[in-house]
């Protein structure tokens, strides 16, 4: 493929999935105007998140375009009580706006269906976020032409998984380089009591979200540390009010805050401004360690995990195996972090590589890959 004139970013995972790939679409546009660049979108919030960006960067002339779910997804959504039942429908549609694109470029792999639906031209994956757990999505990988990851630790993962024959490109990571641009974050309390970020997983299965509400009482009960209880975004994607409402109570002014679905969950505002990160399998903890601090984590399920590589970050910090050992094992953080310093400073390299320059770096490449594909 040599002559580029129009290439499609699609963004149906999500508000939180937006950073990832968003500025080297505004990179794009920005940097060739030869190229129609147009982002495709489900939701009014994903679509404002694309405009920030796209003003964010300048790039008036990123095309962003927010299509309404089809009908049969709407009723497959509402009959089974999950969102993401909608995505078929919504996929089909999007394959046929695409039809004029060389290319479709995703954050996520529910895309790969759009290989089932009938595309043929390229389709790319770039990665969003860092961690270490490893999905039974993971093997919608191979419908990609293309995977762009942020450091080596994506590569090497990826070649295990017998993925070496694709285009694989690490190109650090572009929502860090992103956001080291903006603005500093406020203080997320009006004390001196040091700030601890809890942001369990949504997969229920290596979450501590089962036991959140006694993490919580634990901190209610003690006066040394603040806490932000943010969790992943789709751990409470199909919550209703009144348990949602249940949530919320639990916050304490000036002492706990709770944030189920602001945008400081996507935008690192917690990851930038706490002091102390306690998590269980979240690829945020990554996003936290960019400045290294102490960390934490909930076992909540018992996982043997000192040699299995889905807890990798287990071995930053500090574990407690329960809702009770929670304080102490923040404690000890704080008391050991010293010596944590260079190994979390490395795990960062192995994760992230440099992301100065991620964006420029990203576009760059993604032109250079679809133009020999």
């Amino acid at each position: 493929m040599t002559n580029l004139n129009n290439l499609t970013f699609v963004f149906i995972g999500g508000e939180h999935q937006v950073l990832h790939l968003a500025p080297v679409a505004a990179e794009l546009s920005l940097c060739h105007p030869d190229i129609t660049v147009c982002c495709i979108c489900a939701d009014d919030r994903t679509a404002a998140a694309l405009r920030a960006v796209a003003a964010a960067m300048r790039a008036s002339a990123m095309i962003i375009t927010q299509i309404a779910w089809p009908w049969a997804g709407r009723i497959a959504a509402r009959v089974t009580g999950i969102r993401s039942a909608a995505k078929g429908p919504l996929l089909a549609r999007i394959r046929w706006m695409a039809r004029k694109s060389q290319a479709i470029i995703v954050p996520e792999r529910t895309s790969a269906a759009l290989r089932w639906l009938g595309w043929r031209r390229p389709l790319v994956h770039f990665r969003h976020g860092a961690g270490d757990r490893a999905p039974s999505s993971e093997a919608k990988l191979r419908a990609f032409d293309a995977i762009f990851v942020p450091g080596q630790k994506d590569i090497e993962r990826a070649v295990a998984q017998g993925l070496g024959h694709k285009k694989l490109s690490a190109v650090s990571y572009v929502k860090m380089d992103y956001l080291q641009a903006l603005p500093a974050r406020p203080r997320l309390f009006d004390n001196d009591r040091p700030t601890v970020f809890y942001n369990p997983h949504f997969d229920p299965a290596l979450s501590s979200i089962g036991i959140a509400r006694d993490v919580i009482a634990r901190f209610r009960e003690q006066e040394r540390y603040n806490l932000v209880f943010a969790p992943h975004v789709r751990t409470f994607e199909n919550l209703h009010l009144g348990p949602r409402t249940r949530w919320l109570e639990l916050a304490v002014p000036g002492h706990i805050a709770v944030d189920l679905d602001s945008p400081r969950l996507f935008d690192m505002t917690y990851a930038r401004a706490a002091d102390i990160y306690l998590g269980d399998m979240s690829s945020q903890l990554y996003e936290f360690l960019a400045k290294p601090r102490p960390v934490a984590f909930v076992n909540a399920h018992g996982a043997n995990w000192q040699d299995d590589p889905r807890y990798a970050g287990w071995h930053l910090g500090e574990v407690a195996s329960g809702a009770d050992e929670v304080l102490a094992a923040v404690d000890r953080a704080l008391e050991r972090h010293p010596d944590m310093i260079q190994r979390q400073e490395k795990a960062i390299v192995f994760a992230f590589g440099c992301y100065d320059g991620a964006i420029k770096r990203a576009s760059h490449q993604l032109l250079h890959t679809l133009q020999s594909l």
